[in-house]
């Protein structure tokens, strides 16, 4: 064998013993020796002519009709941008917006009082549009711990004062985003460029109300609603339809507004379950998130009955046997604060997302946030592959509401009455007669009235039109532990039009103390 010299010449090969070994010196690169560190730099260029000489033949004009040349610079400028905005985005769980909390109640605590916080189109879109500050409204609707029933054991009343949970959610949102013209108190503040806040909670009063009133108790125009209305549905499946047949309607209003659920819990009932076990349902099928005061104190409480004495409401300071001071119904100051909190953290996830975005695209509007169709059908009816649900637009007379108060064409032996903020319409003579013009669309009608087993009440009879024999019977007493209001089916399948309603005391009553009174709260058709 033989091998080759530069020169040409060809010599025999050197025996192993003779061979010596060259070391490269560092940093010298040997001539025609593949290395990594050429390797990288021959890619690197391939790299950045597949990048830049598309971008370079568009600025000189060369296929500048393509397609490729429509939008190759700011492509490349917006992914770039993208890839930086990756390292630079906040991070938006829940302890990390409010990691005080987390320290105090655990982060499993926190993560379980997010009961469910859904895709946060709507709340973020609501955000969107505070941030614009032209000025926002939000509303609210729940019963007596939503009027503030535990802040003050003599104010039953505590609607718009700053300890209140929905005013305390309300505030945050005001320092965050204010109007130009600063806040208002119990109207719309939209006219008048300023940040309205409404409190149309009614103590005692559930969904299968609201569900028909809503519009009595807040603005059309509303952005944001706060629910909180767990514990005054009972753990009936009729309420399914009731709340469901209220977020529909909230949902559809002009502003297309954001919902957050609140579920707050009380302990003096038969069952700890109460009807925001089917609320928490219905509001994952229509994307609604819920934040649960319940799941975050109820498991320590458990475990403490002391604990009993920090949250809910005492009529007194001293410390009574078996818990005998402590109102188990209405959360305390500090429930009230706790709770308003949790509502802050979960908008602060929100608010954070939005910055993200913000971040990402430059700048938001609106029309980042296209509002989602509801679904075609209800949660509590069946599958069907083409029904399709109408909009509702009930119509409400009520004792309770200045826009549409409940006042009879005739009247025989029934009069006005009210208990603080309770009004009603009542009679207590067997015979007593009330009547009352109503428009319906799809021909449907109900009375809202009070159900108690403490008040003595009686029994009345209501029908439409001439059809007495068909008349439906309410009876005011009955054996729970609940002072609320009730819905009564008056008529279904009524021809779209006028009708005439009428309401007749009954001389019996189911009342052990036989008691006749009987109090209506509403008439309301759709």
């Amino acid at each position: 064998m033989f091998s080759s010299t530069r020169s040409g010449r060809m010599s025999p090969p050197a025996s192993d013993s003779s061979r010596t070994r060259k070391y490269r010196q560092p940093g010298k690169m040997v001539p025609g020796r593949l290395t990594r560190s050429r390797i990288l730099t021959f890619l690197t260029v391939c790299l950045l002519s597949i990048c830049l000489i598309p971008s370079l033949r568009c600025a000189i004009g060369i296929n500048a009709g393509s397609d490729s040349c429509s939008d190759s610079p700011s492509k490349m400028a917006k992914d770039l941008f993208r890839s930086n905005h990756a390292s630079s985005a906040r991070a938006c769980g829940i302890c990390d917006v409010a990691p005080a909390m987390c320290e105090e109640y655990g982060v499993a605590g926190m993560r379980r009082a997010m009961s469910y916080m859904g895709s946060g189109d709507r709340v973020q879109r609501f955000i969107v549009k505070a941030k614009q500050g032209k000025g926002f409204n939000v509303g609210v609707l729940g019963g007596s711990v939503s009027k503030g029933f535990g802040l003050d054991w003599t104010n039953t009343d505590n609607l718009h004062t700053h300890t209140n949970m929905h005013r305390v959610i309300f505030d945050h949102l005001d320092s965050l985003y204010p109007a130009p013209n600063g806040m208002v108190n119990g109207t719309s503040g939209r006219s008048e460029g300023k940040n309205g806040f409404v409190n149309g909670a009614l103590g005692g009063t559930g969904t299968d109300y609201f569900s028909m009133c809503y519009k009595e108790h807040i603005p059309d125009d509303v952005d944001l609603v706060l629910l909180e209305l767990a514990i005054n549905d009972q753990l009936l499946l009729r309420n399914i339809n009731s709340y469901e047949q209220l977020v529909r309607a909230l949902m559809e209003l002009p502003e297309v507004p954001a919902i957050i659920n609140i579920q707050i819990f009380a302990l003096m009932f038969p069952e700890i379950a109460q009807g925001g076990e089917m609320h928490a349902g219905v509001s994952q099928y229509y994307d609604l998130p819920v934040v649960s005061f319940r799941n975050l104190l109820l498991p320590t409480i458990l475990r403490d009955n002391t604990l009993l004495r920090k949250w809910f409401s005492r009529r007194s300071d001293k410390e009574e046997e078996n818990y005998g001071e402590v109102d188990l119904r209405h959360v305390n100051k500090r429930g009230h604060r706790l709770a308003g909190d949790l509502v802050k953290a979960y908008l602060d996830t929100q608010i954070c997302e939005v910055e993200n975005l913000e971040k990402q695209r430059g700048y938001l509007s609106l029309d980042d946030f296209p509002v989602q169709p509801l679904p075609r059908l209800l949660i509590g009816k069946k599958f069907d592959l083409e029904e399709t649900v109408p909009k509702l637009d009930p119509v409400c007379y009520s004792t309770r509401s200045e826009k549409s108060p409940l006042a009879p064409q005739v009247n025989t032996g029934w009069r006005e009455w009210s208990w603080q903020e309770k009004k009603y319409l009542v009679a207590d003579v067997p015979g007593a007669t009330m009547k009352l013009d109503f428009f319906t669309r799809i021909g449907r009608l109900e009375v809202f009235y009070l159900r108690s087993k403490a008040y003595g009440l009686g029994t009345a009879d209501c029908w439409v039109d001439d059809d007495r024999q068909h008349a439906k019977r309410m009876e005011g007493w009955w054996d729970l532990p609940y002072n609320i209001g009730r819905t009564e089916l008056i008529a279904e399948g009524l021809s779209e039009g006028k009708h005439v309603l009428t309401c007749e005391l009954r001389p019996e009553t189911k009342d052990p103390g036989g008691g006749l009174e009987f109090r209506l709260i509403s008439v309301n058709s759709v």
